[in-house]
């Protein structure tokens, strides 16, 4: 059974994986953006390597190990959409969790932490994460932050 906890920063966690909504062409000016470069600039390098090389397909997560000893193992960039100024379409969003969903249980993911983002429609997240569970053997994902990007 999966958990989902609401907390205002997420900052304060730490879970496993951090889920980083991005578009495939590397624009972002939002605050969560700015605070997941300064977190883990790294990451943020490889993100815009990706999209400069034309790597990234809206619903293909793309992971990073973080490789700290504790905390957050895994930064992972889900395209939503291509462009930034595109709308979310549901079924990019679907495929996108669901390949999300499928590397957290063969990772063995115990929490990971997801931002509520704009357009899906409210508790549609925890939703979409429980269908992709459900019927799955071995899936050791037991909890799930929820955070809002206008807070952090």
């Amino acid at each position: 059974m999966v958990n989902f906890v609401r907390v205002d920063d997420i900052f304060t966690v730490y879970p496993e994986v951090f889920v980083h909504p991005v578009n495939c062409v590397g624009v972002s000016k939002d605050i969560l953006s700015r605070q997941v470069k300064k977190a883990w600039p790294d990451y943020f390098r490889e993100y815009t390597r990706a999209t400069i090389r034309k790597k990234l397909q809206p619903g293909a997560p793309l992971w990073h190990e973080v490789g700290e000893l504790f905390g957050t193992r895994f930064v992972v960039a889900l395209p939503l959409k291509f462009h930034w100024q595109e709308k979310m379409r549901p079924d990019v969003a679907r495929e996108g969790f669901a390949a999300l969903i499928e590397e957290l249980c063969s990772k063995h993911v115990m929490s990971a932490a997801i931002p509520l983002f704009e357009g899906p429609p409210e508790g549609w997240i925890e939703r979409e994460i429980l269908k992709q569970i459900e019927g799955r053997l071995s899936c050791s994902l037991e909890t799930v932050y929820l955070f809002n990007t206008v807070s952090v």
